[in-house]
């Protein structure tokens, strides 16, 4: 029996990312199943993605994937360039928005149908078009996030997503539910006090540093700096560190090796890439990092196979990922049950 959208979730978001913690974790599966979920509560949908995906084959592995399906009357904004039966599709408008395959045009299915998206990469792009959308009458747009960018979950793209993960990661449970859990702890750190939003938003530095209430600005070229550099920011007087831009192992590294450990805020959680083993250390040195900007994960979902295995047990899987993860939803879109 289909779950019923409540189930995961007390409202309907405007727009809702769907990003995978690698491929063949079952995000085009999930994409579709929310799609199905949300179309038969009669909730106006719009379709889009960042970058491409909805292909027959995987670039990369070559292996066929499913398809992303479309239900009737979805609104979709894909790229002109993508082949679309005009039979199948009324047109609306097309964008100034650019793709590499071309401007962004937006379309309506006549019926249920199946569709390769081809979205904008940038950030502000997609932001774009999340307004042309619901000028359209959309009431909530699924954004199907690019692989591997997590930036996908950027909320100030959409502040809601779901994460799918799945035997792709770790044919070793344990292990898969290690990964999984350090990537859900990182998206859903804590929000920072309004004095750091503050003074994120009078500087265009990508490092602030807090000494004797003193802010110090350092305009680096990245924020992805070594150990070493890290270690010459943060002097021992440093009570509090601001980060405009990714953070990786250099920073926790730095971090592990201080006596006196400053409150670290980034933008949000998907700006994180912190390996599982150092993030485990973080929190055993109890070393906050916070978020100027929440994200809200609304659930995860599973996928217990992995391409030529015979995987993981789903009935096993579910539990344990819902042990893992709780309060956090999981579920498992093909069997249609939740933990």
């Amino acid at each position: 029996m289909m779950l019923n959208w409540n189930e995961i979730s007390v409202t309907t978001p405007k727009a809702l990312t769907i990003i995978g913690m690698a491929k063949n974790v079952g995000k085009t599966v999930t994409l579709n199943y929310i799609q199905k979920v949300l179309h038969s509560q009669g909730i106006a949908l719009g379709l889009t993605s960042i970058g491409r995906d909805g292909e027959s084959f995987d670039a990369l592995t070559h292996l066929a994937k499913p398809s992303i399906v479309v239900q009737p009357q979805t609104i979709v904004a894909t790229a002109e360039k993508v082949s679309i039966d005009p039979n199948r599709w009324d047109y609306l408008q097309k964008t100034d928005i650019w793709t590499p395959l071309g401007n962004v045009l937006i379309l309506k299915a006549k019926f249920v149908n199946q569709v390769v998206l081809a979205g904008p990469s940038r950030n502000e792009d997609v932001r774009q078009l999340l307004q042309c959308l619901t000028r359209w009458g959309t009431r909530c747009t699924l954004v199907d996030g690019a692989f591997d960018r997590q930036s996908s979950a950027d909320p100030l793209i959409s502040g809601q997503i779901v994460l799918a993960t799945g035997a792709t990661l770790s044919r070793d449970i344990e292990e898969l539910l290690r990964i999984t859990a350090c990537r859900v702890e990182q998206l859903t750190i804590p929000n920072c006090n309004k004095d750091y939003a503050k003074r994120y938003n009078q500087s265009s530095a990508k490092v602030l540093v807090n000494r004797h209430s003193q802010w110090q600005e350092y305009f680096v070229k990245t924020s992805l700096l070594s150990s070493a550099e890290w270690l010459t920011v943060l002097k021992d007087d440093c009570t509090a560190l601001i980060i405009r831009g990714a953070v990786g192992d250099g920073i926790a590294q730095a971090l592990l090796k201080k006596q006196q450990i400053p409150t670290v805020v980034v933008q949000d959680g998907s700006k994180i890439f912190i390996t599982v083993d150092l993030w485990r250390q973080l929190k055993a040195r109890n070393i906050q990092i916070q978020a100027l900007q929440p994200i809200s994960l609304l659930g995860v979902t599973i996928n217990p196979v992995y391409p030529g295995g015979k995987g993981i047990d789903p009935g096993v899987l579910l539990q344990k990922m819902g042990a893992a993860l709780a309060p956090i939803p999981v579920m498992d879109v093909v069997q249609e049950i939740k933990f």
